[in-house]
């Protein structure tokens, strides 16, 4: 999905609805258009730079935001590169009426309330409040600017390590997406300064509490001749940080996979940095959604052999396929009714994550009277079997008050129709199938005989 650049931070309720073949319970899911934190200008720097003189500013700013009452930010740079960060918070976003809560160079200073989580060597942070407690009334701007000193040639990223922002009157978080930025006086061929390699991973689609979840690494020099040398992973922060470097010590292999194991529930924070042979590094950071544990049955399939124009006496086949796309082995039953009348019923006994059951019905039609039959295969709900909970992730509340589970049902229709005696068709001249319905059969018969009546009464012509 593609976002207008215009678009105002808002939430949309986005629904997915398909058919296979009959309708499928629609799936809905909230996306949130964020505010914009970005590092300005995103690159800066010049071979003219000198260092010990020379010195570099960047400025952080808040873009597409509602209205808030204050924020925090931190970001990180390499402080062999850069050094002596000076911080100007005048004519920022909030005004005359800020305040400042902290600020921490280094994990230092005289207001520095210093955040464990990422406070430290090569951090600048900034916290800053309005003193009403109320809303700014302007939403794009400046946060701050921090001047370096540049200490040598390099390549120096500009990182946000941390970033809120929150509304009043009880500090909201916004969402916020943080957009990097860098410094370089170093060439990485004749006339051309060094750039950041491009950087991202792909996260598993629901990590879960105390399971493996793998990530799998992308990264590329945009550099001439540049090749990747280290991939460095930090999932959460602070005291409960974990790292993964690659290659590890004493060794010279490059992994592109790595495999966590999250021991908190929630939003969890997990971030890659990639650095090529120049020394440019560049950082990629994505929120992850842990849960504890994913419970989801459901129908993967359902195929009918005969739905249209079935002749009483068709043997019907059936197959419904179940699967669990959980990550444990659950129990369930599975049950076919036509037209409201229950025929069949299955247990579903330890399917295991990933794989399938079949529940098979050969319906003989014999007997039945022409008509459209309504097919309902129905999956029960894996349940806590002492409370009756329902334990699957996938369900929602409908406007009825009643929690739906959207792939637990699936409905076709079957339609049966006369069949002809042996040689009615040929009686007319008309050489039918005895497979026709009758309907086909007494229109036919009704065009005929109006044929006949219309030839009878019919004046004969005049001559000219």
């Amino acid at each position: 999905m593609t976002v207008p650049p215009t678009t105002p931070y808002s939430a949309f309720n986005v629904t997915v609805t398909a058919a296979n073949p009959a309708p499928i319970a629609p799936t809905i899911f909230v996306l949130t258009v964020a505010a914009k934190i970005a590092v300005n200008p995103t690159a800066s720097g010049s071979t003219s730079d000198t260092p010990g003189t020379t010195p570099i500013t960047v400025q952080l700013n808040i873009t597409d935001s509602p209205p808030f009452e204050g924020f925090s930010a931190a970001i990180f740079y390499d402080s062999s590169v850069l050094q002596n960060p000076r911080v100007d918070y005048t004519a920022n976003v909030l005004g005359n009426d800020a305040t400042l809560l902290s600020e921490c160079i280094n994990g230092l200073g005289d207001q520095c309330t210093f955040q464990k989580d990422f406070d430290g060597q090569g951090v600048v942070s900034l916290q800053l409040e309005t003193s009403a407690g109320g809303n700014t009334t302007t939403t794009n701007g400046k946060l701050f600017s921090v001047t370096f000193t540049v200490a040598k040639k390099g390549f120096s990223a500009i990182h946000f390590v941390s970033q809120f922002i929150g509304t009043a009157p009880n500090g909201v978080p916004l969402k916020l997406v943080a957009y990097d930025g860098y410094y370089t006086n170093l060439q990485c061929s004749k006339g051309n300064l060094c750039k950041p390699p491009v950087v991202s991973f792909i996260p598993p689609p629901r990590p879960v509490q105390y399971r493996p979840a793998p990530f799998n690494a992308t990264a590329v020099s945009q550099n001439p001749g540049g090749r990747i040398m280290e991939y460095n992973w930090t999932w959460r922060s602070g005291a409960n940080s974990h790292q993964y470097n690659s290659p590890v010590i004493n060794s010279t292999k490059l992994w592109t996979n790595v495999t966590f194991v999250f021991d908190q529930v929630g939003e969890n924070t997990v971030t890659l940095s990639a650095q090529d042979n120049y020394t440019a590094r560049a950082y990629y950071t994505l929120t992850i959604e842990v849960i504890r544990v994913w419970v989801d049955l459901g129908f993967a399939s359902l195929s009918i052999d005969h739905t249209t124009a079935v002749i009483p006496g068709t043997i019907v086949h059936i197959v419904a396929n179940v699967i669990n796309n959980g990550v444990n082995p659950e129990n369930s039953t599975i049950s076919l009714s036509i037209n409201n009348k229950n025929m069949t019923m299955k247990s579903v006994q330890n399917l295991e994550s990933g794989l399938e059951s079949s529940m098979i019905y050969d319906w003989n039609t014999a007997g039945y009277a022409p008509r459209v039959y309504k097919i309902v295969t129905n999956l029960d709900t894996v349940k806590d079997p002492t409370t009756g909970r329902i334990l699957e992730n996938d369900t929602f509340t409908n406007p009825r008050g009643q929690i739906v589970d959207p792939n637990n049902v699936r409905i076709a229709f079957i339609q049966l129709i006369v069949s002809l005696p042996s040689g009615f068709g040929a009686f007319l001249g008309l050489n039918l199938p005895e497979s026709l319905g009758l309907g086909i059969v007494l229109v036919a018969v009704i065009v005929f005989a109006a044929g006949l009546v219309k030839k009878a009464r019919a004046q004969p012509l005049e001559p000219l």
